[in-house]
């Protein structure tokens, strides 16, 4: 771009992000004019003390616009009314769970933490050592998966280790011999999630700065978020930067014997108690938390709860008195199994919810609420930001763009050719992993001209054409050799629970909701193209932190996101 062409950009997002100054009228909740406000208020702006990051999983922007103007989300709309709404925010991709929270609290996509999806590849590592144990045994190479499969026990709300939800770290849940591992001067170790990610995050800068960090998330695996801090953070156990990590298996058995676990823990829910399997207890549970509408909004309930004990300065239990966090928040499961549960998702193609999923996202709205009024109650309003966001969107939103193609297809398309497939992993995308690199192009060439229509391909990314955005897979344990972007509405499985997905590159999947609110700002919009990366270093300068302390900050330049200032 010419000097006058990025001159006239500049221009152009500095008119669309406008400065925000404190506001002399209303606060959250406050339908009273605030007009004898004091200088010390007014500087509250620039002392922040807490900064809460709410993620709901599925929130597309069009979500937060459509429930807004519906006035369905009564709660969500305050946060706008006195917030900035970045009505352009883009989730990173792939869209999969792990990079997009990745994203949030650590400023950088997969190039730089090395997380593509929380299930992929490394040619350097080893598969997991399993009972018996066998250490680095098979590889290297080995299939990177961290999700319920790492619990000890995945039927168990605990992952099987009370002490996961009663104590400070629910990453005591992780059995060792679940996770891959690493080969390191003879000597195998696991590799903890914590580890994992090649980059540090807000809870290792903020933790390291003597203020208090909490999370609360759905699986144990989430140790992810603590960021690699190799200085501080243990090698052989779970991350310490998250003074309290708190995260009950979402993907555990939905039973009585669940249930009765978490009433016997002094655990409770702001939603009321699902109906639960028949089935259960026993080996023969066919559904989790993640089956019913009820099921995951008592799930999401147990950490609502929990914020609320953090935001009145007590822990996750509610029994120790160890102060509000500096940062702190959870992430909401209730909207994306709505969109994907075959009776529910949307009716029409401008997000228009069906009354499964208009019930997620107003229980998520209420839960909003619930914490405002216990911020107001504490006296925290004004010294704390609140931001919400989503780890990814849902892919398709109009039903009618649906169209399931068997994964054991696409894996039959790429083994055809050379030394086939090392690992697969596909949902609306699919990232593939060669045995033999030297195929890559054989490879994309089979696809190109021979499967565009049955495999519906949208794009294939390979070559330079990835190594730009991501690292070059030839030099990198980590980074796929081929990546499928399909036709919108695509899926790669013939599941019949599902009617939607994440993970791919499309609009539905990326386009995210995103506000940052606090009682003095006043209303603006922002229609400038902004990233979740942005939320982390933003977090770190609200609280008055640098935010090239964070290593995906000064490794991909991402800036504070526009008018806060």
């Amino acid at each position: 771009m010419s000097k006058r062409g990025l001159r006239a950009a500049a221009i152009a997002a500095a008119l669309c992000s406008p400065l925000l100054l404190p506001a002399t009228t209303l606060a959250w909740g406050d339908n009273h004019d605030r007009e004898h406000r004091d200088d010390n208020d007014r500087e509250r702006l620039d002392h922040i003390e807490h900064v809460l990051l709410l993620s709901v999983d599925g929130l597309h922007a069009v979500d937060l616009a459509n429930c807004v103007a519906s006035g369905t989300c009564p709660h969500l709309q305050q946060l706008t009314e006195h917030g900035v709404n970045y009505t352009n925010a883009s989730t990173t991709s792939p869209s999969d769970s792990f990079p997009g929270m990745l994203a949030q609290v650590t400023g950088g996509t997969s190039k730089s933490t090395g997380v593509f999806y929380d299930d992929s590849f490394d040619r350097t590592l080893f598969a997991p050592a399993g009972n018996p144990p066998a250490p680095c045994s098979s590889g290297p190479g080995a299939e990177t998966q961290y999700a319920e499969n790492v619990d000890k026990d995945q039927h168990s709300i605990d992952g099987g280790a009370p002490l996961s939800l009663t104590g400070p770290n629910s990453a005591v849940a992780i059995d060792p011999n679940n996770l891959p591992g690493q080969l390191a001067r003879g000597v195998c170790k696991a590799v903890w999630p914590h580890h994992f990610v090649r980059t540090n995050s807000v809870f290792g800068v903020i933790h390291r700065h003597h203020m208090r960090t909490a999370w609360s998330d759905k699986h144990p695996a989430y140790d992810i978020l603590n960021g690699n801090d190799p200085d501080k953070q243990p090698s052989n156990g779970p991350g310490t930067n998250l003074d309290e990590f708190f995260a009950p298996e979402i993907n555990s058995d939905l039973s009585d014997a669940n249930l009765s676990l978490l009433a016997s823990l002094g655990l409770h829910s702001t939603a009321p108690p699902p109906t639960t399997d028949p089935l259960c207890p026993g080996p023969k549970c066919k559904r989790d938390f993640t089956s019913a509408i009820d099921a995951v909004e008592f799930y999401d309930g147990l950490k609502v709860q929990a914020i609320l004990h953090q935001i009145d300065g007590l822990d996750h239990l509610g029994k120790n008195r160890v102060g509000t966090p500096a940062v702190f928040g959870m992430n909401f499961q209730a909207v994306s199994v709505g969109q994907k549960l075959t009776a529910d998702g949307y009716t029409d193609s401008r997000g228009t919810p069906s009354p499964g999923l208009a019930n997620a996202l107003a229980f998520v709205d209420r839960s909003v609420g619930q914490m405002l009024v216990q911020l107001g109650d504490r006296h925290l309003l004004t010294s704390t930001l609140v931001i919400v966001s989503a780890k990814h969107g849902q892919s398709p939103i109009d039903k009618n763009k649906l169209h399931k193609i068997d994964e054991d297809s696409l894996k039959a398309a790429v083994n055809a050719v050379g030394s086939g497939l090392a690992f697969e992993v596909s949902d609306d995308v699919a990232l593939l992993w060669l045995n033999n690199q030297a195929d890559t192009n054989d490879v994309v060439q089979n696809l190109s001209t021979t499967h565009l229509s049955d495999l519906s391909i949208g794009k294939l990314l390979s070559g330079n054409a990835l190594s730009l955005r991501f690292q070059d897979p030839l030099h990198d344990a980590r980074t796929p050799d081929v990546i499928i972007t399909p036709d919108v509405g695509v899926i790669y499985s013939l599941s019949a629970k599902k009617i939607a997905e994440h993970g791919g590159f499309a609009e539905d999947d990326t386009h995210v909701a995103l506000v940052v609110s606090h009682p003095d700002f006043r209303k603006a919009s922002v229609n400038a193209l902004v990233a979740t990366t942005q939320i982390a270093p933003t977090i770190l300068k609200a609280l008055g932190l640098d935010p090239r302390e964070l290593d995906a900050v000064k490794l991909e330049g991402t800036p504070v996101l526009p008018g806060l200032e």
